[in-house]
């Protein structure tokens, strides 16, 4: 069974790309372009891992980490974080996130910290 990956980021051309270069990998890969569809998604899909971008409309990466801990069992699902930010590290560690990106990401190192934080679950 393939592992399910969400992706929350706005801006389409990035998730796109994200979503195909995962999807080689054979992943089952969901997208959202903001944090409210990242939530319904949450809820419908299970994700086990989720690859969630900072800034964002209607509700931004931390508002979402705020929500997704509250959401019964999904409090232990591991997400990498997504910014534009290079000084944003120690938030991110304050937050429990298990990894960060700053964009533009290199998708071999995403996949090998995706793949690292799956097989410690």
């Amino acid at each position: 069974m393939s592992h399910k990956i969400l992706l929350v980021d706005d801006e389409r051309i990035n998730t796109a790309l994200m979503r195909f270069s995962l999807t080689q990998f054979g992943y089952k890969v969901f997208a959202a372009f903001d944090g409210e569809e990242g939530l319904a998604l949450v809820e419908k899909e299970k994700p086990d891992l989720i690859v969630l971008d900072v800034l964002m409309p209607k509700m931004n990466g931390f508002e979402f980490m705020t929500e997704l801990k509250r959401m019964q069992g999904m409090d232990i699902v591991p997400v990498i974080m997504l910014t534009s930010n290079e000084t944003m590290e120690d938030i991110f560690r304050l937050e429990g996130v298990k990894g960060y990106f700053v964009k533009p990401v290199d998708f071999v190192q995403l996949q090998q910290k995706i793949e690292e934080c799956l097989d410690k679950k």
